[in-house]
């Protein structure tokens, strides 16, 4: 097991390793514009609002160029162009994981980056249905792809002592995404520049893709399960600093633990040398596909932490309490209701960092459990709202909801399940994690409103109560505190001899 004075010394936040984490998060900040950037102009692109520009819009560049004013789209045309970005992105984090394994993080977030980029254009671009439809699409599997390699490639070069604070920089990015989608959407949402706010996204990709291209380094557990010692820990002295003997001993760890060797070989690498060529990182890849994680007992621990966090992350309710709690507020403040929006993220990221700078002092499950105790007592006061039409006990409830979310069950489920995986399974566990993600997403959008508008009505936040009750059982008997272990085997108590 790796010892205590190696994963201190390691622990330096290098402005090497600070950059490649921004770099990285670039591709969790998509996600979450691309989540966000249909709903403040969704009227004006189908044509149900006009808000005129400085210009007629004949007259704009858009116009002049053979560029419709807007896109006629049905009720049911708007919820599929909303909805298939959920359905790309459950499809991209499905497939993520074995093109990371196959082709390196590296190469596959230049991929999603592609695909954000041409996504976006298309989206920019399009004049009718099918055109928009298709570019919503193609963003959707760079999300799923961007939402997992970013919480892998964290997890993989971050410092044991600082994963906690380094893995909530993917929900951070996330917010910061949202609310950068709508800082613009206050001056660009007129008739002749919405347009404006999908082509910022192609720009945001192809930054992306120049600086992932130019700065990041490929991953060093990556490099160490393809056979490469050598290089996997000079990649990881490049991010953490210190001297190389530091970095030549975490990697020497890392194939303790079982990765870059097959399971007879695992117990021989006392002693070896990595520059000798010899030993079990040479002899075969040893990660592992997404049918054996999810067909092998050996990963029966990962499995049941990684779906059961990620689907009580949705289950809980956080996207429909969302969306509720802004169609209160507008009702309240009828026009500010982009305004109102930023608020709302704003609160998002500003708590979502501040909890990130404690997670690793406090700890996962401490923060998990707090977290969904009142996530729980918040739809309540939600339930009670709409059936009582209190509108102020609906406002109190959105923003304890939203802060508390922020604190536990937003960043921590993504960084936990890297933590809770074997080093070779890590890339299958975060696609089938996230894959559950984008499924129990696609459920609640769907079943919510039907639920909301039946005979239940506000009740449905009670349901929301009950998963919250759910939800901390399960982080009690099932989720291990992983703050300070820097093993698999250390993490849930396994013996290695």
């Amino acid at each position: 097991m790796t010892s205590a004075p190696n994963s201190g010394s390691t622990a330096k936040l290098t402005p090497k390793l600070l950059a490649t984490v921004s770099v990285i998060c670039l591709g969790s900040l998509q996600f979450g514009y691309h989540m966000a950037e249909l709903n403040s102009p969704e009227q004006l692109i189908s044509c149900r609002v006009s808000i005129p520009g400085s210009v007629p819009y004949e007259h704009s560049w858009f116009g002049s160029h053979g560029f419709v004013r807007c896109i006629t789209l049905t009720p049911q045309q708007v919820g599929l162009v909303t909805s298939i970005f959920s359905i790309g992105g459950l499809l991209g984090s499905f497939y993520v994981g074995t093109i990371a394994d196959a082709i390196g993080r590296k190469k596959t977030s230049l991929l999603h980056c592609l695909l954000f980029l041409i996504g976006s254009a298309l989206n920019g671009l399009s004049n009718s249905y099918y055109a928009l439809l298709f570019g919503r699409f193609i963003c959707g599997l760079g999300a799923g792809s961007a939402i997992v390699i970013t919480s892998l490639l964290i997890n993989e070069i971050a410092p044991p002592s600082s994963k906690g604070l380094l893995g909530s920089m993917n929900q951070v990015s996330i917010n910061v995404g949202i609310l950068f989608t709508q800082l613009l959407s206050l001056k660009w949402t007129t008739d002749n520049d919405w347009r404006l706010l999908l082509f910022m996204a192609a720009l945001i990709g192809l930054v992306n893709f120049v600086l992932i291209l130019l700065y990041v380094e490929e991953s060093p557990l990556w490099l160490l399960n393809k056979g490469l010692s050598t290089q996997a820990f000079t990649v990881l002295h490049k991010l953490r600093g210190g001297n190389y003997s530091e970095s030549q001993n975490e990697v020497n760890s890392w194939k303790k633990h079982g990765a870059g060797t097959s399971d007879e070989d695992a117990g021989l690498l006392e002693g070896q040398s990595l520059e000798d060529g010899s030993g079990p990182s040479h002899s075969r890849n040893s990660t592992v596909t997404v049918k054996e994680y999810l067909t092998s007992p050996e990963y029966s621990n990962s499995k049941i932490v990684a779906t059961g966090i990620l689907l009580l992350q949705q289950f809980d309710g956080v996207n429909s309490i969302i969306f509720y709690g802004v169609s209160v507020l507008v009702t309240i403040f009828p026009n500010h209701a982009i305004i109102i929006n930023c608020l709302i993220s704003l609160v998002n990221v500003v708590v979502t960092f501040a909890s990130a700078t404690v997670v690793d002092s406090l700890g996962r499950k401490p923060l998990l459990l707090t977290s969904v105790t009142f996530l729980g007592l918040s739809t309540i006061m939600m339930g009670f709202g709409i059936i009582y039409t209190n509108s102020i006990l609906s406002i109190v409830g959105t923003f304890t909801y939203i802060t508390f979310f922020a604190i536990g069950m937003g960043p921590i489920p993504f960084l936990l399940v890297g933590e809770v995986t074997q080093p070779r399974a890590k890339a299958s566990a975060q696609s089938w994690g996230t894959t559950m993600n984008w499924l129990a997403t696609f459920i609640i959008g769907y079943a919510f409103p039907i639920l909301k508008n039946s005979w239940i009505g506000g009740g449905v936040y009670f349901i929301f109560s009950f998963m919250c009750v759910v939800s901390y059982y399960f982080i009690s008997e099932w989720i291990p505190e992983t703050k300070g272990h820097d093993s698999y085997e250390d993490v849930w108590g396994i013996s290695s001899n």
